[in-house]
This record gives structure tokens, C-alpha cells and sequence, in this order.
């Protein structure tokens, strides 16, 4: 039988050793846990409206676009805003517990009139970036390529964000999945569980479960495109998800009437028209 004092429970109470003086409350971990929420909070806050299509205020001009440019941060969290926060709250705290206001000295300092400063430059970068989608369509050929050599920011922003998206979506669902492995996951399933960040999902439109369906390891689901194309051609992003975008795919196709190899593509239309059958002629072996 092993014996011994660094094992087991007594091994635990060992390690740990006597209470420190004075008691070690966590404060400073609880800081860092503050410090880590504050950064997780910051990169995936949510980003702006997607710029929408616009009324007008006369007639709509052939040479703009309006249609919705992909999402991008431009406001995030910061310390500066958690400590004015904080002192609004102690303000209002001292108004509540006295039933007074209480005048206190409070000087505007550089910092104010920076943040200040800051919020109008963002203001004037989203007007900016408004103006830039209204005059190209980087969905048409060559005014991607010349907007990252005008104003490659527009781009690599939007970009960046869909990183941020998709490893949030990655991160959280591989937790879900395989559960929590390290404190990284512990401490970012927590701020998601208690609704202190948020982000998209990775989902498919159909999910096979472990029932059976009807069909489902028939050959005849694989068929290629012949057999589960469409009534018509579909437009280019037709599928899209974002921008521009039909209500119902079908919405954006040509129909195939009349145009060529537009109908009988099926496997079964092809392979009765190898034998003629649709001719009303009978084919096989003359003997």
C-alpha cells in the first residue's frame, strides 16, 4: 500500500500550504479576469449596420450602388469608456443615497476632448466609407482590383471581421462539441454562456441525423446536375447570403425553354434518347 503525504487529498492540502497574511481574496486574479473580459468583449463586438440601401431624397441615379456592403467594426469597448461608466454610476449613486445632487468638481480633461475627437473621426470614416460602396460594386469584374489600389482599407477591415466571425463560430462550436480543454475555452464559454459576447454560427440549411430516411443512400440522391438542376439557369449569386441577394433563389434564373440543351438533360431523358424512343421507332437487332 502506498503511504506517504503527497498523495491524494493530503498531497492537495500540502501543496497548497497555510493562508497567506493577509488573505489572498483573488482580487488581482479578478482583475486579470476583468482585464482578459474587456479584450474578448472588444474583438467580438458586434460590427455595424451593413449600410442598407437608402431612400433617396429624389430620383435614384443609374450610376450609384446601394447596395449593402459586408459588416465592419467601427466602435468597440475600451477602458476609457468602462471608467466613465464608472464614475456616471458613482454620480448618480451619491444623488440616489442623498436625495440631492451633490456638486462636485469635476474639470474636463484632455482625454475628454480626445475621445470626443475620436468619435467625430469615426463619424467622418463612416460617411467616407458610405460614399466608396455608393460609387463601385466590387461584385463586378475589375473594381475589386481597383479598390485595393485606391483604398485597400475598405477591404482588409471587412475582411478582418470575417475572421473574427468565423473563429468565433469555429471556437464556440468546437466547445460545444469536445467541451472544455483549457482555461482559454473555461474563461470564453463563460463570457458566451453569461451573454457577455456574442457572434454567428456555423450551420448547414439541411442535417442529416443517425435516422433513416427514405432515399438517403439511394444512388439516385448523387445524380449530377442533369438530374438536380434547376427549372432554369440561375444568375450569378443567385445562392448569396449577403449584399444583393433574390428572396428565393429561383427568383434569379433564365428560363431553359428554347435555348440549347435547355430541356430532356435528365438521366433517364439522355438515355432514352441514345435509343430513340422518343421517336416511336423500335431499336434492337435486326435477325
Amino acid at each position: 500500500m502506498l503511504s506517504g503525504t503527497n498523495t491524494g487529498a493530503m498531497g492537495l492540502y500540502n501543496r497548497a500550504g497555510p493562508e497567506s497574511l493577509p488573505a489572498d481574496t483573488g482580487r488581482q486574479f479578478g482583475a486579470v479576469l476583468s482585464e482578459a473580459e474587456l479584450s474578448q468583449r472588444t474583438k467580438y463586438a458586434p460590427p455595424g449596420p451593413a449600410m442598407p440601401e437608402e431612400m433617396l431624397n429624389g430620383a435614384r441615379p443609374d450610376h450609384v450602388n446601394l447596395d449593402a456592403t459586408q459588416p465592419v467594426k467601427y466602435d468597440v469597448p475600451s477602458q476609457y469608456k468602462e471608467n466613465f461608466q464608472n464614475k456616471a454610476a458613482i454620480r448618480d449613486a451619491i444623488a440616489s443615497e442623498t436625495g440631492k445632487q451633490v456638486v462636485r468638481v469635476d474639470n474636463i480633461g484632455d482625454d475628454e476632448v480626445a475621445y470626443l475627437a475620436a468619435m467625430k473621426s469615426q463619424g467622418e470614416l463612416a460617411d467616407f466609407d458610405r460614399y466608396v460602396n455608393s460609387m463601385i460594386d466590387p461584385r463586378q469584374p475589375g473594381n475589386l482590383k481597383w479598390l485595393m489600389e485606391i483604398y485597400p482599407q475598405f477591404v482588409q477591415r471587412r475582411i478582418s471581421q470575417v475572421h473574427t466571425d468565423y473563429e468565433f463560430a469555429l471556437r464556440n462550436q468546437l466547445i460545444d462539441s469536445w467541451g472544455v480543454n483549457t482555461f482559454d475555452d473555461l474563461h470564453f464559454k463563460y463570457l458566451v454562456d453569461q451573454g457577455k459576447i456574442d457572434g454567428p454560427e456555423l450551420k448547414r440549411t439541411e442535417f442529416v441525423d443517425d435516422r433513416y430516411a427514405a432515399g438517403f443512400l439511394s444512388p439516385a440522391r448523387w445524380l449530377g446536375a442533369g438530374d438536380n438542376r434547376p427549372e432554369g439557369l440561375r444568375l450569378p449569386f443567385a445562392s448569396a447570403k449577403t449584399g444583393k441577394m433574390p428572396g428565393d433563389p429561383s427568383d434569379w434564373e433564365l428560363n431553359n425553354g428554347g435555348q440549347p440543351l435547355g430541356r430532356g438533360r435528365t438521366t433517364d431523358n439522355l438515355a432514352r434518347g441514345m435509343q430513340n424512343r422518343n421517336t416511336g421507332r423500335p431499336v434492337g437487332l435486326r435477325v
